[in-house]
């Protein structure tokens, strides 16, 4: 049983949020916010915040999983498919650029916003998305639509276990370089090579999952499992905590494409509520832009505001809120420019 499209948009916007509730709260909370609920010396908060470094994994895998459905789809016209999908993408971070990154820069004086001609045309082309430590994604999924057909090619022509152990084997050197050797080079242009070969290996792994999903069918796989047991919610939930603990117990994120991974097929196997399925679909049209601009808010124009409610839940219900009001004004923005193109 192949994802649908819907499960898809859903998983997108559970990463959304646990991108937000990743960079609210995996920080030392003394003097920032005050956690109400702790497990030893460390609020539960913390706890949930790691498991929440799997968002970037969980977005990657749904980007690699549509895009290889689309390109075995239709392989003719998957290239020119993409640039499509690319000029939407970038009208899209356009927007969002100029109404934050230079007219509330300018208006709040705010210092480097928008800073020097060549600091904007970098962060407008998104080599160098330098105005939102959130943004490194942008240009890291620009580059996976832009050469993900290589790859697709490359996926159908080898052997599969070779194929994983080479892709694995590429995440856990290019980890280490994102990581722990991150000065090799003193010259801006070769360090610019460096961390961004790191972050595209480090994530092609999770990206190329996807495709292993879709080709070897494993929600199919999976699903047949879980049908075996009568109490399938309750099964999925009780292993989704398990992840929790277990990443608790080994707080390096190397393990976040594994858990990812996990936490997204015991997601597919819940049988949601209503409401809950109506929230998640909600978020969809938003993610995107809640993704491109949460950061302006919690870090660099607003962080007085968005801490200053105090307790974790309700810090991350204001920033939700903020961002979700930003994303309307952004996608009538994108409306009326899209009729004028």
């Amino acid at each position: 049983m192949p994802i649908t499209l819907q499960k898809s948009n859903q998983l997108k916007s559970i990463a959304i949020l646990m991108m937000l509730f990743l960079h609210l709260f995996n920080r030392d909370f003394t003097g920032v916010f005050r956690p109400m609920l702790f497990v030893g010396k460390q609020p539960i908060s913390y706890y949930l915040s790691l498991f929440c470094d799997a968002c970037v994994p969980i977005f990657a895998f749904v980007s690699g999983y549509g895009l290889y459905f689309k390109y075995i789809q239709n392989k003719k016209e998957y290239q020119d498919d993409n640039y499509k999908r690319l000029k939407k993408l970038y009208i899209n971070y356009w927007i969002i650029l100029i109404v934050f990154a230079v007219l509330l820069g300018l208006i709040l004086n705010k210092d480097g916003y928008p800073g020097s001609i060549s600091k904007f045309f970098l962060n407008f082309i998104a080599i160098n998305p330098s105005y939102n430590g959130a943004w490194w994604f942008f240009t890291t999924y620009v580059l996976f639509v832009m050469t993900s057909s290589f790859w697709f090619r490359i996926f159908e022509r080898s052997n599969p276990i070779f194929l994983f152990m080479f892709l694995f084997l590429g995440y856990l050197i290019a980890f280490y370089f994102r990581i722990y050797k991150t000065d090799v080079f003193t010259n801006a242009v070769l360090s610019w090579f460096h961390r961004q070969t790191a972050l595209y290996f480090c994530t092609l792994f999770q990206f190329m999952m996807g495709a292993f999903a879709l080709k070897y069918q494993w929600n199919k796989v999976i699903k047949e499992i879980f049908n075996l047991v009568k109490f399938k919610n309750v099964l999925a939930l009780i292993l989704i905590v398990g992840l929790i603990v277990f990443h608790g117990l080994v707080p390096n994120f190397v393990v976040a494409p594994f858990t990812g991974l996990a936490f997204i097929f015991l997601f597919l196997q819940i049988k949601l509520p209503d409401f809950v399925t109506r929230f998640l679909d909600y978020f969809a049209p938003h993610a995107t832009n809640i993704w491109l601009v949460h950061m302006f808010f919690y870090m660099i124009f607003f962080p007085g505001i968005v801490y200053g409610f105090k307790y974790v839940p309700v810090i991350f219900l204001a920033l939700v809120m903020m961002c979700l009001a930003s994303s309307y004004v952004i996608n009538f923005i994108k409306e009326k420019i899209q009729r004028i193109i």
